[in-house]
């Protein structure tokens, strides 16, 4: 499988487009074989619900995402930390104008990282290019990222790493990058989901890493709204099979295409 296609085929493995499907072979199946068609549409309509309740999405965080307790700028001071790394999570495109813009997640977590960077006058570095299923002409999130940093936060990114498609090479590329000021101990910014793949990725390249999370789901106060469908739940739940499929894929070690040219480097 090449690496173009894992964004695809993804999108296709993950609820709802999975349950959908099967909703939809249910549907061709009523008149040949209506008790399987049955089954097969209670069950991906009762999955769809449960995964996107409050509840489910809490439990199922709770069950396979470790707990990462919150981290400050004395914590990073007592760990000797030499630089903070936030992670893109990705952009929102075909806005007015044309313009790019960080996403919810990335967005998250680039203000903690600018938020622990002010504390701890440590140096910010942005991780995140175009991504796999990118358009040749999309921007590079980390240039997104810089922009957003200057404009709303009024913060200079200190280290721009604008070339990586994926976490492995997140970690590559920022080694690459950091390695020549002798920076090995970073502190990882990036959704607590992401947290357990991102983190060994740059352990095995070499940095001693303190996790830093966002986006830790809490369970609703209401209990009835804990049990009722809610998009931001699913896309927790969507977020966990995400990386516990790229984790697997990582482990099957499927060939990759060649790093791109080596930029000059801010």
């Amino acid at each position: 499988m090449l690496p173009e296609l894992k964004p695809y085929l993804t999108a296709l493995a993950l609820p709802p487009t999975s349950l959908l499907i099967f909703i939809l072979i249910g549907a061709l199946l009523i008149r040949s074989n209506p008790k399987l068609a049955k089954r097969i549409i209670f069950f991906s309509v009762t999955t769809i619900w449960l995964i996107s309740t409050n509840a489910f999405s809490v439990w199922f965080h709770n069950q396979v995402i470790p707990e990462y307790p919150l981290v400050t700028a004395i914590d990073l001071e007592e760990k000797s930390v030499q630089a903070i790394v936030v992670l893109g999570g990705g952009v929102v495109v075909g806005l007015p104008g044309g313009d790019q813009q960080l996403n919810k997640s990335s967005l998250e977590r680039l203000r903690l990282g600018a938020q622990l960077a002010r504390q701890s006058g440590l140096p910010l570095v942005f991780s995140g290019g175009s991504g796999w299923g990118a358009k040749d002409a999309s921007v590079a999130e980390a240039d997104v990222a810089e922009k957003v940093l200057q404009d709303a936060f009024g913060i200079k990114l200190n280290y721009k790493e604008s070339r990586s498609r994926d976490t492995q090479e997140n970690a590559a590329y920022t080694k690459d990058l950091l390695s020549k000021d002798g920076i090995q101990r970073i502190a990882l910014v990036t959704s607590s989901t992401h947290l357990s793949r991102s983190g060994a990725e740059f352990k095995k390249i070499g940095f001693e890493v303190t996790v830093a999370a966002i986006g830790q789901p809490t369970a609703s106060s209401e209990a009835v709204l804990r049990w009722m469908p809610r998009a931001s739940d699913l896309e927790i739940s969507q977020q966990i099979l995400r990386e516990l499929l790229a984790t697997l894929i990582q482990k099957l070690d499927f060939p990759r295409l060649s790093r791109p040219p080596e930029p000059s480097h801010q």
